[in-house]
């Protein structure tokens, strides 16, 4: 044991020489150093070089993370700013809902009657709003957490749902609205003047008082018949002292009859739009001379037609 610690002393203390030669006519470089010392030099330069290369890695995940971050603020508050965007967009289609709604003189969504926070005007933004809101302000629109951004997705997601459902509850009132000014007869059927009025007459058949069901439109023959709303022929045919006549259904509770025609124009189950000629005027059945005998049927009552024949015909 003695003896290699001896061996290992003599070793380390063994002296060793670098000569460094240039290429020119200089005198060479003579280093003297002890083996010891180039041992410690080999154990320093390669900690040193570990050392440094563990630095660099260091610094370029430190980088790297700080780049990544920065693209996930840029991400999160691009978001936000969507976010934000679709939010406006759907106050925006709420506030033309509300305007349509009034319109059509629907109730607001929101405002079901008797419901005393709206009666009174009570309401304000959600604690998740009003943080927001104070990032948005102070311009640090990355700080907003995962946290609030799914709160308020929910409730743009939510808001949306709604506002579909009522833009459908509109859309189905308008269709309805549709349908109805479309089936109400309007205007005149035939062109001509007026022989006999609605109500109690005294028949110029039978030449007693009875009620008149409709009103008479004396013109020329074959002057052209037209339905006065859109409808389905329900009959067409000769049907006793009308004549040949034509039953329009218009649906939503309402009838037209066209008696005492020259010719049809159309068959039962047609589908018939308003202003569509249906028949020619003529003479047939119980009458004493050409002319057009209207009625309206509302509800399975016959009506005064001349509440639909004042307002003008709009074929729209």
């Amino acid at each position: 044991m003695r003896r290699f610690i001896l061996y290992i002393r003599k070793l380390l203390s063994r002296k060793l020489t670098l000569m460094l030669v240039p290429h020119h006519a200089v005198k060479p470089y003579h280093l003297h150093f002890t083996f010891s010392f180039a041992l410690f030099f080999t154990f320093f330069w390669t900690g040193l070089t570990s050392w440094a290369t563990w630095a660099v890695i260091s610094n370029i995940d430190y980088w790297g993370m700080k780049v990544d971050h920065q693209i996930l603020k840029l991400k999160v508050e691009y978001f936000a700013m969507e976010l934000r965007k679709s939010r406006e967009i759907l106050d925006q289609v709420k506030e033309a809902d509300i305007q349509l709604r009034k319109l059509l003189g629907m109730k607001s969504r929101s405002a079901i009657l008797e419901d005393e926070s709206l009666v009174n005007g009570q309401g304000g933004p959600t604690s998740t709003e009003h943080s927001i809101l104070q990032k948005v302000l102070s311009k640090r629109l990355w700080d907003i957490t995962d946290e609030e951004i799914r709160l308020e997705s929910i409730a743009v997601e939510r808001d949306s749902s709604e506002q579909i459902q009522s833009y459908k509850e509109i859309s189905e009132l308008i269709a309805y609205k549709r349908g109805l000014f479309r089936s109400t007869p309007q205007g005149w059927p035939t062109s001509g003047r007026i022989t006999s009025p609605y109500g109690m007459r005294i028949s110029p058949v039978r030449n007693r008082p009875e009620y008149h069901s409709g009103i008479d439109i004396a013109g020329e023959l074959g002057t052209p018949v037209r339905s006065t709303a859109d409808g389905v022929v329900e009959l067409a045919k000769w049907e006793g002292g009308y004549g040949r006549l034509v039953i329009l259904n218009h649906g939503f509770g309402y009838r037209t009859f066209y008696g005492h025609n020259s010719v049809l124009a159309v068959k039962s189950g047609e589908r018939i739009r308003r202003g569509q000629i249906i028949a020619y005027m003529g003479s047939s059945g119980s009458s004493t001379g050409t002319h057009s005998h209207y009625e309206v049927w509302e509800n399975g009552q016959s009506v005064n037609p001349w509440i639909y024949m004042s307002v003008r015909a709009n074929n729209e």
